[in-house]
């Protein structure tokens, strides 16, 4: 029963992505190659948030149980900071060097510009995306699992769409499509941070 909200927001997510790549595709191949070599850079640095998020799930369930609550804390703190040092110091090596990692990928001139503008779009926020999979896997490791699958619905499927239908059409740009995931990682975080602060999600387990 607690991995059925997971199921359901990765199958949700899934129509948000087809969204933005039909976006992507109208334009032209250059822009869908740079942003595919982009996307696999992206999928390396995104892996280790994930192994935080889950490891999160795991230590929070069983000092939970354990009814070690200020362990809790202090273990999602530190994990919080490793994840944020850890996404701010890969930003910073792929900000640099961008254009040698998309080259790996396409000799294109013009498919590894618009790779290195996707990249340079997202990896200066990629501090957000550990913020909101760190908190998320925690409080899913409390036993509350829809108010995560809530949040990560809104933030990164349902703003994205938004975003697609109602922004993207006052200012049709490449830009404006890369935009929209550091954008909605920014709303997901927020939304995240403050559940976390306000909903008392450490104060009793529900398992």
């Amino acid at each position: 029963a607690l991995g059925i909200p997971a199921g359901v927001q990765n199958m949700v997510m899934s129509l948000s992505n087809a969204v933005i790549q039909s976006c992507i595709n109208g334009f032209g191949a250059p822009v869908v190659a740079g942003y595919s070599a982009a996307a696999k850079i992206d999928g390396f640095v995104i892996m280790p948030i994930l192994s935080f998020s889950m490891a999160a799930t795991t230590f929070v369930g069983q000092n939970s149980g354990a009814g070690l609550r200020e362990r809790v804390s202090r273990g999602v703190r530190t994990t919080l900071l490793v994840g944020v040092i850890y996404s701010l110091s890969v930003s910073l090596v792929l900000f640099i060097l961008a254009p040698f990692l998309v080259s790996l990928f396409s000799r294109d001139a013009e498919v590894v510009g618009y790779g290195v503008m996707a990249i340079r779009y997202f990896c200066p926020f990629y501090f957000l995306l550990a913020v909101i999979h760190i908190l998320a896997g925690s409080i899913r490791g409390s036993g509350r699992t829809l108010p995560p699958m809530v949040i990560l619905l809104i933030s990164l499927c349902a703003f994205r769409i938004l975003w697609v239908s109602l922004i993207l059409p006052l200012n049709n740009t490449i830009g404006m499509v890369f935009s929209v995931y550091p954008a909605s990682w920014a709303l997901g975080a927020v939304l995240m941070v403050l559940y976390a602060c306000l909903s008392g999600w450490n104060e009793k387990s529900v398992v």
